[in-house]
């Protein structure tokens, strides 16, 4: 009973469990379109956010969501007027937001210790805020999800075919990119940004396996978050390990669990 009596348990519980809304929604996206690696360029040049929004002391998730959303932005440009370059940008300025990050942090002072919850993740230092934010992310995502539910399907499985139909490709690939952006950037509170691809990516990639019905993708996806975030976290309080890498751990492991099952079951079917 002392452990959900604390103050900043109950603010993990309460955000790794709205944290999953997103995280699962934005993770089945990703995966389906095959930009997985689109979410670790965003995450590492949000890293330049948060050095320059700590130096000028304001708050690190907002620098973080200015510096993913341009970065998303130019994405967009890029991947149509070079889509055949994109992932060289997207590399370029993954190291080009590290580094900004790194220069601003060593110019900030009094930073460099609490710096290493964005890094690897620590739930434990949520506050009410952040909290705020990552609710009221979850309820206009939902919502423009639900809009435009079946725009968001077709551009995610057949792209030409929507631009053929004139359908505002260009809309809903931006829409698409910058909800990604933001869902990845307050994903970075339970597994830093070294770790938040595979907290985005896994879960996605599992439910992907368990249905091919891409409403229940969405469904199963963000159980299987708030199950590995939950678990992840409970380990890492009571043996006293980064909550980040405790989440990715569990979420390997059934990872592995899945895949090991899938290749059982195809062996059955064509003995």
């Amino acid at each position: 009973m002392d452990f959900f009596a604390s103050y900043f348990v109950q603010n993990a519980l309460i955000a790794s469990f709205f944290l999953s809304i997103s995280a699962g929604i934005i993770g089945s996206i990703i995966v389906a379109n095959k930009n997985v690696f689109m979410a670790g360029g965003v995450a590492h040049s949000a890293f330049g956010g948060v050095g320059v929004a700590l130096f000028f002391g304001v708050n690190a998730l907002f620098g973080a969501m200015i510096a993913a959303v341009l970065m998303s932005l130019f994405m967009v440009y890029a991947s149509f007027k070079h889509s055949g370059r994109l992932d060289t940008f997207i590399a370029a300025f993954w190291a080009f937001g590290m580094a900004v990050g790194i220069i601003f942090i060593d110019m900030a002072s009094g930073y460099k210790i609490n710096i290493e919850s964005y890094l690897f993740g620590s739930l434990i230092f949520t506050t009410r805020q952040d909290l705020w934010f990552i609710i009221g992310f979850d309820i206009v995502l939902v919502c423009l999800v639900a809009m435009y539910y079946r725009e968001v399907l077709g551009i995610l499985y057949d792209q030409e075919f929507c631009t053929l139909k004139n359908l505002k490709t260009h809309f809903f690939i931006t829409m698409i990119f910058v909800l990604s952006s933001i869902g990845i950037v307050l994903g970075m509170r339970s597994g830093g940004l070294v770790l938040i691809i595979s907290i985005v990516s896994i879960p996605a990639y599992i439910a992907m396996m368990m249905t091919r019905n891409f409403k229940w993708q969405l469904v199963v996806s963000t159980l299987l978050c708030l199950v590995f975030m939950w678990v992840g976290f409970f380990i890492s309080y009571y043996y006293e390990l980064a909550s980040g890498a405790c989440i990715v751990l569990c979420a390997m492991g059934a990872f592995i669990v899945a895949m090991c099952i899938k290749s059982l079951m195809q062996r059955i079917r064509y003995e």
